[in-house]
């Protein structure tokens, strides 16, 4: 019998994740998306419109998420709305009896991510974190290589995505507000850190240098392929204006000591106007990887040992893992069972089908009890990695990750939480 869900948040994200539902309802039939939700009823309606024309059936519309609760016989809710948000759908969720998936970041800081963490546990409910990077084919091959010995025992690495100039991202306000959603470094550099953390394990201490270097960010015509997906909805904040006036800081330069003794140069930026550039590399003591760029497809993991210069890459790549390597059973269904080094589809369908694998895993979890991969435990190590950036450029000091995951240091985070009521 399918589980009933509903979703709240119908933007840009909102809509993608509908997307991704259809595309899980091509492979399973275990869930049932009966309502959706947004207080911009426009927006609510359209993705309403797309789930009726690509399932055949349409989700009732509401634009009050309390009256949603009430009245739906709901077994799962999925949060797609701006960061600050999150807590408190989640947990009247879990008051409600629901299980919860919520897009990345767990929460708008970390003392909103404890109470979703606790107001699941207090539910026996699941909280399961569209955490989708680390779900691409390309980054389960580059961790098993890792893990596998292939550029030995990794000992330092560097990501370094710089990106944004002065434009707003998809249009929307809300991400560079620090209060809305943390900033940049949260918004998007928590997809880093999660990685980080998947292919290195747990940090341990980190020291950075942080600025705001754009207070004034622009709306400017999007590309064709993002107004496909952002084009329907409208920002709450300063809509009117083409220049907008923001706070959170945009720019981090850290370096990061993981328990196992790697050293990481982790520095994101979203105020580079010219040349934009992405890298990750792991440096180990017989060669460098280069980490695959997730939902590409082909820019997948390439191998450099230093023995004798050789370069290893696509699939002469899959001899060096392990001979019982496969991958699990929901990714198998979308990208088959044995390890591929690349894959052929276009962005659109590889950022839903990673989001049909989140989906059909909550399903699986609230049926049998079950942990997701991406648990508040694991949700909230990425975000306490990307806080960590912003609360030792903060405090002009090295800070812990234990530190930042219990709130004894909070400083950055201190004014969000009170604009929040968190």
């Amino acid at each position: 019998m399918a589980l009933n869900i509903a979703l709240v948040g119908c933007g840009g994200m909102g809509l993608r994740h509908l997307h991704g539902f259809i595309e899980h309802s091509k492979k399973f039939d275990s869930l049932e998306m009966i309502a959706v939700c947004d207080v911009n009823e426009a927006a609510a309606r359209h993705v309403a419109d797309v789930a009726e024309e690509h399932l055949g059936r349409r989700p009732r519309v509401y634009t009050d998420f309390d009256e949603m609760l009430a009245a739906e016989p709901l077994d799962l809710l999925d949060i797609v709305t701006d960061t600050r948000m999150h807590h408190t759908f989640a947990e009247a969720a879990f008051e409600a009896g629901l299980h919860v998936m919520t897009e990345k970041p767990i929460g708008i800081t970390l003392k909103a991510a404890r109470r979703m963490r606790d107001a699941a546990e207090k539910s026996g409910k699941i909280l399961s974190v569209a955490e989708n990077y680390r779900r691409d084919p390309l980054c389960r091959l580059a961790k098993a290589l890792i893990d596998n010995g292939a550029i030995g025992e990794p000992r330092m690495a560097m990501d370094v995505r710089l990106g944004g100039g002065d434009t707003l991202m998809h249009n929307t306000a809300w991400r560079a507000m620090k209060s809305r959603g943390g900033g940049m470094l949260i918004d998007a550099g928590v997809h880093a850190a999660d990685l980080l953390l998947f292919y290195l394990g747990d940090a341990t201490r980190i020291y950075a240098e942080t600025s705001i270097f754009e207070t004034t960010r622009y709306r400017r015509e999007m590309h064709p392929n993002l107004k496909k997906f952002y084009g329907h909805r409208t920002d709450d904040i300063q809509a009117e204006n083409e220049a907008v006036q923001v706070d959170a800081i945009d720019s981090g330069f850290g370096v990061i000591r993981f328990e196992s003794g790697v050293i990481c140069n982790f520095t994101v930026s979203e105020a580079v106007k010219a040349h934009p550039f992405a890298m990750g590399t792991i440096h180990g003591s017989l060669g460098t990887m280069t980490m695959p760029g997730p939902r590409s497809g082909v820019n997948g993991a390439v191998i450099k040992l230093d023995a004798d210069g050789s370069e290893i890459s696509g699939d002469d790549l899959l001899s060096m893992l392990p001979a019982d390597f496969k991958h699990d059973e929901i990714t198998a269904a979308f990208f088959g069972e044995a390890p591929i080094s690349s894959y052929d589809m276009p962005f659109e369908q590889a950022d839903r089908t990673l989001l049909a694998i989140e989906y059909e895993e909550i399903a699986r979890c609230a049926v049998s009890g079950a942990q997701p991969e991406v648990d508040a435990t694991v949700g909230m190590k990425a975000l306490a990695l990307s806080y960590a950036l912003l609360e030792s450029g903060e405090v002009g000091a090295p800070v812990t990750l234990t530190e930042v995951m219990d709130g004894t240091v909070a400083e950055y985070q201190r004014s969000i939480d009170e604009d929040n009521g968190v």
